[in-house]
């Protein structure tokens, strides 16, 4: 089952201590973070974080706690039917025959192949890339690890 989500962007300062302060914010009241993504944005010295939460999370409370945080300039929940929205994974799995025609319907990339294993590299939506592990369940995955989500207003 999917769980249905609301994504938020905050530009905050790039400074030690923000990424605490603000996780520590949900953890406090209890609201679980699905996704957390945090880089350099256009503007020096400030960094993006998209943040992934549960969909029963009360927003105007996320938005009023994490006002307080002093480095928080600015807050804003993404229109998720214009959003653009990507997730990055490298996934490691034993090696079948019908792998690679695989891996080019999900438009991924092999990343690295040897004689027990492939690694691919797949970007896109989260959606598409639960689809993918899906897919190739039926091979022994041996290994996931996931960027998180990162989003732009579209």
């Amino acid at each position: 089952m999917i769980k249905e989500t609301r994504t938020l962007t905050a530009l905050v300062e790039n400074k030690a201590g923000v990424l605490n302060r603000i996780a520590s914010l949900f953890r406090r009241r209890r609201f679980n973070i699905e996704s957390l993504t945090v880089g350099h944005s256009e503007k020096p010295n400030l960094s993006r974080m998209t943040i992934v939460v549960e969909k029963n999370t009360n927003i105007n409370q996320v938005f009023r706690q994490m006002y307080k945080i002093v480095e928080v300039i600015k807050i804003k929940k993404l229109d998720e039917s214009k959003a653009i929205v990507r997730d990055l994974a490298l996934i490691r799995v034993k090696n079948y025959p019908q792998l690679a025609a695989i891996v080019r319907k999900f438009e991924g990339k092999i990343a690295n192949k040897n004689d027990k294993s492939t690694t691919i590299e797949i970007s896109g939506t989260p959606e598409k890339i639960n689809n993918f592990l899906e897919t190739v369940r039926k091979s022994k995955i041996l290994e996931v690890a996931r960027s998180g989500v990162t989003a732009v207003a579209g």
